[in-house]
């Protein structure tokens, strides 16, 4: 198995990249700045938006930890990977935003709907950048963290899985750290399971 990480330099990448180099799996950092990697692994020297379906044609699965400042850059990033990825066997996981979940069961409000109203814009863009991705032509999965998703916390080796609905653990936290977020990742980029499917994890 081939594996492209775009955004390797971010937290979400670097956590993947290490998780990924953990297993001795065949990865490769897709980075704008390869000096800022702090591993010595191969990398695709590429901004996100100038990648074409020949660049990632070596890979069977691409995970995206693209983050950014700019919220309507998430659309257009998103947008541009499902088109060049529309109709090919890779696999695109994209990690996005917890403010697509909803609430509970009933499915009538969304994690995005419990905002403050200053992030309501911000949630807006991940909802579009989102439905970009899940009415695509590609092999996708959307991953959305929990409530509190923790750069500073460790690796247990322990998660729970769903779907499009927010998880809680046994304390009623809705966390997880990103060294075991990278677990998920892996796992799902090695086993799929939510090929077209929304996919968010939670601490047990």
């Amino acid at each position: 198995m081939n594996i492209g990480i775009i955004g390797a330099t971010g937290k979400t990448g670097r956590a993947v990249l290490k998780e990924a180099s953990r297993r001795n799996l065949t990865s490769t950092a897709i980075v704008r700045n390869p000096d800022k990697l702090k591993a010595d692994v191969p990398t695709l020297k590429r901004d996100l938006f100038q990648l074409t379906t020949e660049d990632l044609a070596p890979f069977d699965v691409i995970i995206c930890g693209f983050a950014s400042g700019d919220k309507p850059a998430y659309l257009k990033a998103y947008s541009h990977l499902t088109g060049i990825l529309a109709g090919t066997a890779t696999h695109l996981i994209v990690v996005g935003s917890g403010a697509t979940l909803y609430t509970d069961s009933t499915k009538q409000h969304l994690v995005a709907d419990q905002l403050p109203s200053s992030l309501r814009e911000s949630s807006e863009w991940h909802l579009r950048a989102k439905a970009a991705v899940v009415t695509s032509n590609c092999q996708w999965t959307y991953v959305a963290p929990p409530y509190n998703y923790l750069s500073v916390a460790p690796r247990t080796g322990h998660y729970q899985v769903g779907t499009d609905i927010l998880l809680y653990n046994r304390l009623h936290q809705s966390i997880i750290s990103y060294a075991d977020m990278a677990i998920a990742l892996v796992d799902e980029a090695e086993n799929p399971q939510h090929l077209r499917t929304p996919m968010t994890v939670c601490w047990r």
